[in-house]
């Protein structure tokens, strides 16, 4: 009974599913059309024709360039290169007479962001671990590394087929990591390993709002994809004064330096092309 039941069920749905596709369609009766005296060739060209005349293809064509040029949702991973102005005023003041005279306030970071499109508007995921730079005097090495996270979000001012112009804001956190360590060091014997010795880290994290844009130019490939090209460019602004920990534990040093007042980047984003059309 089962299997009669289901046999009627599918019954029906083919009959109206025939039903629909007819109602679209108009009849036409061939009844005293004898096929022997049709040229086959000669009637498919007739229809090709009929086809190309009409502008069905063209249509087509253009369904299919609006789809895979121009989407209005999809997402990319950016790589690059970021460049942070720090102010260490107070750090460089501070351990100046210590022979530290070359403390860099320029910041090197590696790039990554992940990046979702939609409606115009931009929704950004920047992670951009640091490079250390180096700074020394006779006896001890000084290094300083900046890193971040944010999440941001941005709207496209100008609707071009190859350029966007995003205002950008971002909320996240940045850290700056500072290690001190001592230079020639002369552990000759089981005891010296006893001997005390410089070896200090420090560790600010603090929470950072961030406004600027970014800048995109976008290049087209023979299947359609994209080469996107952009820089970035943000105002830093570190509300409150962060948290810092020496050697892992909690520390009452205040450090007032800015780690980053603004940051500069450069970019490059690959959107595969070749998709086909929904």
């Amino acid at each position: 009974m089962k299997y009669i039941f289901t046999l009627i069920i599918c019954a029906v749905v083919l009959t109206c599913n025939a039903q629909h596709h007819h109602h679209h369609q108009k009849k036409y009766d061939f009844s005293e059309v004898d096929p022997a005296t049709i040229d086959k060739a000669e009637l498919s060209q007739k229809v090709e024709d009929a086809r190309v005349n009409s502008g069905y293809d063209s249509l087509k064509a253009l369904e299919h360039y609006v789809h895979t040029t121009d989407e209005d949702q999809f997402a990319t991973l950016a790589i690059g290169y970021q460049h942070a102005f720090a102010s260490f005023d107070n750090l460089r003041r501070e351990l100046s007479p210590l022979g530290f005279n070359n403390i860099k306030e320029d910041m090197s970071n590696f790039l990554v962001s992940l990046d979702f499109y939609k409606n115009r508007f931009m929704m950004s995921y920047i992670f951009t671990p640091g490079f250390r730079n180096l700074s020394s005097n006779e006896n001890y090495e000084l290094r300083t590394r900046r890193r971040a996270f944010e999440a941001g979000i941005g709207y496209d001012l100008i609707k071009n087929k190859h350029i966007d112009l995003f205002p950008q804001m971002s909320i996240g956190f940045q850290d700056l990591n500072l290690l001190v360590e001592q230079k020639n060091l002369n552990v000759n014997k089981i005891p010296d390993l006893l001997d005390e010795m410089v070896n200090t880290s420090m560790r600010k994290r603090a929470f950072i709002f961030t406004y600027g844009g970014e800048f995109d130019y976008k290049f087209y490939t023979k299947d359609r994809g994209r080469i996107i090209l952009g820089v970035r460019y943000a105002q830093v602004i570190e509300p409150g004064d962060g948290r810092v920990r020496v050697n892992g534990k909690k520390s009452d040093l205040k450090l007032d330096d800015a780690v980053a007042t603004s940051t500069v980047s450069v970019l490059i984003k690959m959107v595969p092309g070749g998709r086909h059309v929904r």
